[in-house]
């Protein structure tokens, strides 16, 4: 995440005109892939056996996975990077397949035991659904951009593979495990998931339009359809929480859940302007869709793990390194582990951050993007500051 945000400041001249560009295309799969995708097999490690109550199958297989997968990234990004579409890329996305296929073996044993199955359970399992298929495709775009061979423009295939990625993989993880954590951080209990279940329904059912469409003559009426689909269903997940901070006993929102909190609304300002590109064609639409695509990976996931990683990762430190402690001697409080201070600053300069960027990105200002870049890195410095913290402590 660091160095994606060094890389966005020394290279924001590159940040303009189509998304489908060498640099832009290494940078977008630094964040999906070596941040988010990151942060969120490490966390479903941790989380699956809390959540769902079973052991995980194998920590070595995850170890394993781990390096495969770290070294997958930096050659697939050093492809895009470089423009190298023949081996090398095809190496980087073969060996990112075989780093979740790794992944999907130890998951999917580690359900097989599960007892008790509940809504995030059935979330997470079609998140995995999602992820196997984003990758699939993916290597299939590889060997493509080697030896061309789709019937359809590679361009149609992105499309379809940034959909599936964010909406099936990574939306769907953030939704499952938000009925648990995010009811559990406000003190937020018996309130309804008809909502919740609603919104799998809808955005499942769009998601297997999406999918299906792609191996169909293309047709703007059942695109159309799937895409009204996953909107509704990503609605109903926004009223889901809406219910549970609704609910909340802890009325005050501390920073953690402010960067939570700011994550859910742009999620709903992106999912209307994603389904807006159907009816309106922009000016310089390609600067929009720029826009569009760094607000959900840094609005509205980026924010999101980092508000929830202020709730979890302190515990888990503390866990580790004083619950032996506690009541024995002194040990430090939760919300001494990290500067909230600090966190504040850099929740207020993310949001500067992000807004700077996105005016900037659609006015096609460079000079003001170089600041609203630099803002940003110094917002991520502060949450790595403040990681380290917590770590060390």
């Amino acid at each position: 995440f660091f160095i994606l945000n060094i890389l966005l400041v020394l290279n924001y001249t590159t940040f303009h005109g189509h998304h489908f560009q060498p640099k832009i295309l290494a940078l977008t799969h630094i964040a999906t892939l070596g941040w988010i995708t990151m942060i969120i097999f490490g966390a479903l490690f941790q989380l699956i056996p809390v959540v769902l109550q079973v052991k995980l199958f194998s920590e070595l297989l995850a170890k394993i996975q781990f390096w495969i997968f770290t070294f997958g990234v930096f050659t697939l990004v050093y492809s895009f990077w470089f423009f190298l579409i023949d081996l090398p890329l095809t190496i980087g996305a073969s060996l990112i397949n075989l780093a979740i296929l790794l992944f999907l073996i130890n998951i999917i044993v580690t359900l097989t035991q599960v007892k008790e199955w509940n809504i995030t359970g059935t979330y997470l399992s079609a998140a995995l659904f999602y992820l196997l298929i984003t990758a699939i495709v993916g290597l299939m775009m590889a060997l493509n951009l080697w030896h061309p061979y789709f019937s359809k423009s590679h361009l149609v295939y992105l499309g379809y593979h940034v959909n599936i990625a964010v909406i099936g993989w990574v939306s769907m993880v953030i939704m499952g495990v938000t009925f648990k954590l995010i009811s559990m951080f406000t003190l937020s209990h018996n309130f309804s998931i008809i909502s919740g279940k609603w919104a799998f329904g809808f955005i499942n059912a769009g998601l297997i339009g999406l999918i299906i469409l792609l191996h169909l003559p293309e047709s703007n009426i059942f695109y159309l359809i799937s895409a009204i689909l996953i909107v509704v269903g990503i609605f109903f997940f926004l009223y889901q929480v809406y219910i549970i901070f609704k609910n909340r006993l802890r009325k005050k929102l501390d920073i953690a859940l402010k960067f939570t909190f700011s994550a859910y609304i742009v999620l709903g300002i992106t999912t209307l302007l994603g389904f807006s590109f159907l009816f309106v064609d922009y000016p310089a639409s390609t600067n929009i869709s720029l826009a569009y695509g760094y607000l959900i990976f840094f609005g509205f996931i980026s924010m999101l793990i980092i508000g929830q990683m202020y709730k979890i990762l302190p515990f888990l430190t503390w866990y580790h390194k004083y619950s032996r402690k506690a009541g024995i001697e002194k040990v430090p409080m939760l919300r001494e582990m990290y500067n909230e201070r600090l966190a504040k600053i850099e929740y207020y300069s993310m949001l500067a951050g992000l807004i700077g960027t996105v005016i900037s990105i659609v006015l096609n200002i460079n000079f003001l993007l170089l600041i609203a870049f630099i803002i940003m890195l110094i917002s991520v410095s502060l949450f790595i500051i403040n990681i380290i913290k917590i770590l060390t402590k």
